[in-house]
């Protein structure tokens, strides 16, 4: 479905990432909304790691009745793993985000679930780019699974 979708060029997709990495939208609801648009609208590159979520009207049906957690966790589909706790030393909730081409996991936290997983997908792709740059595109991805092969995901699966 999103291959047939024009991407946007990469400095704008990380531009609008940082953005929604900013807090800058003004709300939950607003971040998760452009979230599920840029991954529609994501560079080739990055299609292999990100994947379209629910359809576009399941997903605003779960913002329109405020379950912002569940939409949250639609951003990291498998096999991406997602793990999201309480910090005993805080207030805030932590999401861990693993992925086999960092070799390790990307944390993020919120006040909320929510929070939590938008703080940690956005630093996911960000360092992704950070580390790998326009060269992203030809890094081998590591095989993955029970995992279809044309998705070619590099995040490890559950188990």
């Amino acid at each position: 479905m999103a291959n047939n979708i024009e991407p946007l060029a990469p400095n704008l997709w990380f531009q609008r990432l940082a953005v929604i990495a900013a807090g800058e939208l003004g709300s939950v609801e607003n971040s998760l909304r452009h979230a599920s648009h840029l991954i529609l609208l994501a560079p080739k590159a990055f299609r292999k790691v990100v994947s379209p979520i629910l359809d576009e009207e399941a997903f605003e049906a779960l913002l329109d009745v405020g379950d912002f957690d569940t939409a949250a966790r639609q951003l990291v589909v498998p096999p991406a793993t997602l793990l999201v706790q309480a910090d005993p030393d805080a207030k805030s909730l932590r999401a861990v985000i693993g992925c086999a081409i960092l070799k390790r996991p990307v944390e993020g936290t919120g006040d909320t679930a929510a929070a939590a997983i938008l703080d940690a997908w956005t630093s996911w792709l960000i360092t992704l780019r950070l580390e790998f740059g326009v060269d992203f595109e030809q890094i081998p991805l590591p095989p993955t699974p029970g995992r279809a092969a044309d998705r070619g995901s590099s995040c490890p699966g559950p188990g």
